[in-house]
């Protein structure tokens, strides 16, 4: 054997030896006392309120070996195992049972955990529990999971007429229609007081040609919100807009809504194309959070009284396209928090079509004892046809009523004893509290009304206040 040949066998053997004793070491590194515990981020994971048979989001925590060495994680084990309503997921893997998993000092690893409750026949609310149990050692460490259901009526692309009942909320997937093109119309669908709606992702409650009468009260409002009740990573879920499509209305029959609460829709209420003699009424209610608009029109006949249309991250009200409209003793109040271009209230006469403006005059469109106030400069935009291509005076009648905008309100033909940029004094408009505060401008300055209480059941004085509330 070569002197070469000599020096690369003990290399070799130097090397081999090397790497035996590090992998000796590493084993005698592996802790195998009673003492040695892992950490979790979380002892506890909660889901609040999931609808039954309706998978949850997915949530999270991480286990640590903050040990001085390596560990070996004998099992990880869902208690209930398969008949358990919890889904696992350990390091990538599904499943409801793992065997000897080894974390080195410092180390740390994800378990992921999904929920779905089961009906139970039952009205009530009910929680769930398991755990999920971890073997170090001979000794047990658990984190508890624990999800608070609600049993519901699903609607999932289905017609929709009689009555829904207040006994357990009612949750919308896709289109839950009353009426609808080529199938039925004429039908009309009673909402009960106290009853709640939930909206799956762009789900929309759809009226086309037919009728909905939502009958809330002062003490027991209709509630119209999403279906996720989970906070997002970043946002509360009760303060993210645009969650579902919202109520929809197409050539409407005589519908009313009354004491009801809508939020975190893209557009609240739409009303398009109402029938001679048809009308749909609004009173008493509250459009909050929406993506788009609070409550678009378009060629509607529409009569509001002392509602509340605020904090968009466009526009609380979009009125357009003819019709005929009377809101009184509304407020249209924006103070989204993120950017917004646009002024919170439109009020249009025409569309265009192939670059042609269409005129679509109103037959009525009055605003008594209203604010239109919100966080940008100019918050009105009126967008009408000229005289001098028309022919027509628009119409439109602003009845002391309060601005938050730029321009004059001289003109005596469409403003009558109306306000401009005079602050409202809300009481605190970014927590959509659009209440006033004493000293407010707007206390008394109402025209004479035939509206006695307010959005709160106060009673108006003969000098009423503008807008949806009383200061009392």
């Amino acid at each position: 054997m070569s002197i070469k040949n000599i020096y690369t066998y003990i290399l070799v053997l130097c090397t081999l030896a090397i790497c035996l004793n590090f992998v000796n070491c590493r084993k005698q590194n592996l802790l195998t006392s009673s003492s040695a515990r892992l950490d979790f981020s979380n002892d506890t994971i909660l889901f609040d309120t999931i609808f039954t048979t309706i998978g949850s989001t997915t949530k999270y925590f991480k286990i640590y070996n903050n040990n001085n060495g390596k560990i070996n994680v004998s099992s990880i084990q869902l208690a209930n195992g398969t008949n358990s309503p919890f889904r696992i997921n350990v390091n990538g893997d599904a499943g409801v049972n793992f065997e000897n998993i080894e974390l080195e000092t410092g180390d740390s690893m994800f378990v992921f955990v999904e929920v779905t409750i089961d009906p139970n026949n039952s009205n009530n609310p009910l929680v769930v529990e398991d755990s999920i149990l971890f073997l170090t050692n001979g000794n047990q460490q658990k984190v508890v999971l624990n999800a608070w259901g609600q049993d519901a009526y699903f609607h999932v692309n289905e017609l929709v007429e009689g009555t829904w009942s207040n006994d357990k909320p009612h949750v919308i997937y896709g289109v839950a229609a009353v009426g609808y093109p080529s199938l039925d119309s004429n039908k009309t669908l009673i909402i009960e007081a106290g009853t709640t709606i939930h909206g799956h992702s762009n789900a929309i409650l759809y009226i086309y040609k037919s009728a909905l009468q939502v009958n809330g009260t002062l003490g027991q409002p209709v509630i119209f919100k999403q279906d996720r009740m989970e906070d997002f990573l970043l946002y509360d879920a009760d303060s993210t807009s645009g969650q579902w499509r919202g109520i929809w209305f197409y050539q409407p029959l005589n519908s009313t809504i009354e004491y009801a609460q809508i939020s975190n829709a893209i557009i609240g209420i739409q009303i398009d194309t109402s029938q001679s003699g048809n009308q749909v009424e609004l009173n008493s209610i509250s459009i909050q959070n929406s993506l788009y608009a609070s409550i678009l029109t378009q060629g509607a006949n529409v009569n509001a009284e002392n509602c509340l249309f605020s904090n968009s991250s466009q526009y609380c009200g979009f009125i357009s396209l003819g019709g005929n409209v009377n809101f009184e003793q509304c407020t249209f109040g924006n103070y989204w928090q993120g950017q917004r271009n646009s002024a919170l209230f439109v009020f249009k006469d025409y569309y265009d079509y192939l670059n042609i403006p269409q005129y679509r005059p109103f037959t009525t469109a009055n605003f008594t004892n209203c604010i239109f106030y919100g966080s940008n400069d100019n918050e009105v935009f009126i967008d009408t046809l000229g005289r001098e291509f028309s022919g027509e005076i628009p119409i439109m009648n602003f009845t002391n009523s309060l601005f938050k905008l730029e321009d004059s309100i001289n003109n005596s033909i469409f403003f009558n004893n109306c306000y401009n940029n005079i602050d409202p004094m809300f009481s605190s408009p970014a927590s959509w509290d659009f209440t006033i505060s004493s000293g407010s401008f707007v206390i008394d300055k109402g025209a004479p009304s035939t509206i006695t209480i307010d959005l709160l059941g106060n009673p108006r004085t003969n000098g009423n206040d503008l807008g949806c509330y009383e200061y009392i």
